[in-house]
């Protein structure tokens, strides 16, 4: 602990240190960001924002949305057969599956755990808004957005194509490959990636090895029309799919210290039913931009289609018996946007939202063995509605020659439904056979008001100072396993935030350093959270918590062949008001910290390029100590991890390169979960990726 503890000092320091520097010729001047849906130069975007360039990606070998959220200052995740992602204290919503931070590319949105994953085969750049997003984007963006923005289409053919192979026979290929069909008129890119390793865990029921094994892909074509100057179209599709078998777990008895086992005790599992999970999802947009000589219109149609199927073995014995998913979502959506053309002045952005979302859970339960009543199978099947109907505005006003006040706000009204089927049903004794069924259906709306103001000082062309009031949403709606009562017993309420922040960012020291420095208080109430005794589950809402923190991020080049970035984020959370039922007791948490949230996040690298191509970069990363249940009993140490990449870039396009990642494979825990199925264990644990070793190219042409 005391060696993290240096370590996380010395971090410290080095990113303090990138405030200050020396001489050089790079700066971030003409960076433009559509944070609040207009384009807008950064340093006049008065909220905190992370943006990774394309170069930015390929150098730090970030490939998909969980390196992004290795990037960015208190952002973390805590992937299980799904992803869940806090930020700044707010979690995952379980019974409606959405993260607090949503995923945009091409206008289509993702923040269902399920298929939280987008391409980056033809990225330009990413960017991160942190910090409640309702006024303009509504409900689910109550933490953030990453914001993934694809490349503008070109006359000339061209792309790139790329793989690596490394540890466990991973293997992993890129490709992107674009231009224009009809010059300056009709053009096309097509692109993706596959993934895949052979895993490392062996079944000891059967002796089969490689029962972790993954394998997935992202496909993309993106179509563009201009037929006019002041028209274009653009036609996205997108093809997602994944295949993970068993994680990285370990049962930990009772009384026993979590962080006293490592990676190497998963190596060696025992279960006579197959752990894996296949998620689908395809998705579609049409884009239609028309430029009036005083506003742009747009209009964003989109369409996303996720399925989730999966079977888990959650007991010791070798029974055949096992816990399920089968999940399907289909979404709708619709916005017509007005906006200014302009990046300076006067800017004001209108419109309108409209989201059709239908939910079928036929399967979600488990089996086990129930006494006397031998094998049963409990499943809740169910489906769910959802509509929400959306007014929002902002307008961004200079006034006395240094100053920009942001005025925005969003009108919702969202109304959801459920009918849910609870059946305890006999596997063995009497097959088929209903013990206990429970049914209840219900409806209800919830209408909200999301403002935001903002006021930004330019301290000069390339420098700013802002502070803000934003507020965030997530929707309320009911338990989707629910054993007895109805629509009172079943509902919870929509989660709301107010994000206060003051913050600097821009460039200085001639533009070789820039920076970003903000501090936060964000007053959280109705947290969505819910308990698990055996296999009941209920859902409900803790009253009140709070966090705040600092957040620190800088970019630094003082010579053009050497780049430095670093971000740190610290912060403090707090249950304010909520109890909990622990073994059967309501436990107060009031003073308690909020799980899944680490104390600290820190992020350095060093890159350096010779004049002949030749490269190399370390990124080392840390994250500090998460309690991972409310009560604070399970608590995972912190950790460090560094990272190494070398490689040649020729003058012909072709990238050769070797990388280690987690050079000294330290064992590190991601998730942990309380749990009461398993008689031997009372807390799963989740462990990071050990050492990878790998080799690969990139062509560019």
């Amino acid at each position: 602990m005391k060696r993290k503890k240096v370590a996380f000092a010395m971090i410290s320091v080095v990113v303090s240190s990138l405030l200050y520097g020396a001489e050089g010729e790079y700066n971030l001047e003409g960076v433009t960001v559509s944070a609040n849906k207009i384009e807008e130069k950064i340093q006049d975007v008065p909220q905190s924002i992370t943006v990774l360039s394309e170069s930015n990606l390929e150098d730090r070998e970030i490939k998909n949305v969980e390196g992004i959220i290795q990037e960015i200052p208190n952002m973390s995740f805590s992937p299980l057969y799904y992803q869940s992602v806090n930020f700044r204290g707010i979690n995952q919503s379980i019974f409606t599956s959405n993260n607090p931070v949503t995923i945009y590319i091409d206008g289509v949105s993702q923040s269902n755990s399920y298929a939280y994953e987008a391409s980056l085969a033809n990225v330009d750049h990413v960017e991160v808004l942190r910090g409640p997003q309702g006024s303009l984007y509504g409900k689910d963006s109550i933490g953030g957005i990453i914001n993934i923005i694809t490349k503008l289409p070109k006359n000339e053919w061209g792309g790139t194509i790329g793989a690596e192979y490394g540890t466990d026979n991973y293997m992993y290929t890129t490709m992107s490959v674009g231009g224009a069909v009809v010059d300056d008129v009709l053009f096309v890119n097509v692109n993706g990636d596959y993934a895949s390793d052979e895993g490392y865990i062996t079944n000891l029921y059967d002796g089969e090895k490689g029962i972790d094994e993954t394998s997935k892909h992202n496909i993309g074509v993106n179509m563009t029309w201009k037929p006019t100057d002041r028209f274009s179209a653009q036609l996205s599709l997108s093809d997602y799919y994944s295949r993970a078998g068993a994680m990285d777990i370990v049962g930990v008895p009772a009384g026993e210290n979590i962080n006293s086992y490592s990676r190497s005790d998963t190596k060696f599992q025992d279960w006579d039913v197959d752990n894996k999970i296949t998620t689908k999802s395809n998705s579609q947009a049409l884009n239609l931009k028309y430029a009036f000589d005083a506003m742009d219109l747009t209009s964003t149609t989109t369409h996303k289609k996720v399925e989730a199927n999966g079977t888990f073995d959650l007991d010791t014995t070798y029974n055949g018996l096992s816990a399920f998913v089968d999940r399907e979502s289909d979404t709708y959506t619709q916005e017509l946007k007005l906006s200014s053309p302009n990046k300076e002045g006067f800017r004001w952005v209108a419109g309108l939202y409209y989201e059709k979302e239908d939910i079928d859970y036929p399967g979600y339960g488990r089996q086990y063995s129930y006494g006397t009543y031998g094998s049963v199978n409990i499943n809740d099947a169910s489906t769910q509605k959802a509509e929400t109907y959306a007014a929002f505005g902002q307008v961004i006003v200079p006034f006395a020659s240094h100053f920009e006040w942001t005025l925005g706000g969003r009108v919702q009204r969202i109304e959801k439904e459920i009918d849910s089927n609870y059946t305890l049903t006999s596997i063995d004794l009497y097959p088929g056979m209903d013990f206990a069924t429970h049914h209840y259906d219900a409806k209800d709306s919830w209408t909200a008001f999301l403002p935001k103001t903002a006021l930004l000082y330019k301290i000069n062309d390339n420098l700013s100072a802002y502070a803000s009031i934003s507020t965030g949403y997530l929707p309320g709606g009911f338990n989707n396993y629910a054993t007895s009562g109805g629509k009172e017993t079943n509902m919870f309420e929509p989660q709301k935030s107010i994000n206060y922040e003051v913050g600097v960012k821009g460039d200085t020291l001639d533009g070789t350093l820039f920076l970003g420095a903000n501090i936060f208080y964000m007053d959280i109430t109705d947290i969505h959270v819910y308990t698990q005794v055996g296999t009941i589950m209920t859902a409900s809402n803790a009253d009140k918590a709070h966090s705040q923190g600092i957040e620190l991020e800088a970019l630094y080049r003082p010579i053009p062949s050497i780049e430095m970035n670093g971000a740190v984020g610290l912060i403090q959370t707090e249950y304010d008001d909520y109890k909990v039922y622990s073994s059967g007791i309501l436990v107060p948490t009031e003073g308690n910290k909020i799980e899944r949230t680490p104390s600290y996040t820190a992020k350095i690298g060093i890159g350096y390029t010779h004049p002949s191509g030749v490269y190399g970069r370390v990124d080392v990363r840390a994250q500090g100590e998460t309690y991972y249940n409310p009560e604070n009993t399970i608590k995972a140490d912190a950790y460090i991890v560094g990272d190494v990449k070398a490689g040649y870039r020729m003058k012909s396009g072709l990238d050769v390169y070797a990388y280690v990642q987690n050079v000294t494979n330290e064992d590190y825990i991601i998730n942990a979960t309380a749990q009461t199925l398993m008689p031997n264990y009372d807390t799963l644990v989740m462990f990071g990726e050990g050492r990878r070793v790998g080799v690969g190219f990139k062509y560019t042409f």
